[in-house]
């Protein structure tokens, strides 16, 4: 799907320059107040700010590059139609409290914005950091979705064991056609 692929760009492009832009803060941060022994106040805001942008962005990117944490303990030793069954079952689960909890966050942001709460140190309105949240947990709703979706039509990436689809890519790799694996 093209939007995928150019939402995929954006988020990765995004999440990179919020990423750097954060470390690049907090060096400077560093650098004030170890080197010149004048430390700024904004410093912390400002990475704090970059980073929950990259991170709430980011869930997304690691939920469809199979990143997040899973235990396969018991779900590897199931028959295949229930892995596909359960797949489907805890990605649907998966976006619908991810679609709730960025319909929730939208009462956050009315709030702050309408009390006009704003950070000490820079000012900046707090709504805008919190602006994050409908947009981060939106991405992990529609990509949760769309494992739900893959899943249930019996994509075996979606629901297949880490080691197993390690095992088939390096198989299935160029390199190791015509060799033996372990030779």
């Amino acid at each position: 799907m093209k939007l995928f692929r150019w939402l995929d760009i954006v988020e990765e492009g995004l999440t990179g320059v919020l990423f750097i832009g954060g470390v690049l803060v907090s060096l400077y941060g560093v650098f004030t107040r170890y080197v010149l022994n004048a430390p700024t106040a904004w410093v912390t805001e400002i990475f704090e700010f970059l980073m929950v942008w990259a991170i709430f962005i980011g869930f997304g990117r690691a939920l469809k590059d199979n990143r997040h944490i899973m235990v396969e303990l018991l779900f590897d030793r199931l028959p295949l139609l229930w892995k596909r069954i359960f797949a489907a079952l805890s990605n649907l689960i998966g976006a619908v409290y991810s679609f709730y909890l960025a319909y929730s966050s939208l009462e956050l942001i009315t709030l702050s914005k309408m009390q006009n709460i704003k950070t000490i140190d820079v000012g900046l309105p707090i709504w805008i950091t919190y602006l994050v949240l409908p947009i981060g947990m939106g991405l992990l709703g529609i990509y949760f979705l769309v494992k739900a979706i893959k899943s249930a039509r019996g994509d075996r990436k979606e629901f297949q064991g880490e080691l197993d689809h390690l095992y088939e890519e390096l198989v299935e790799s160029p390199e190791s056609k015509g060799k033996e694996v372990g030779a």
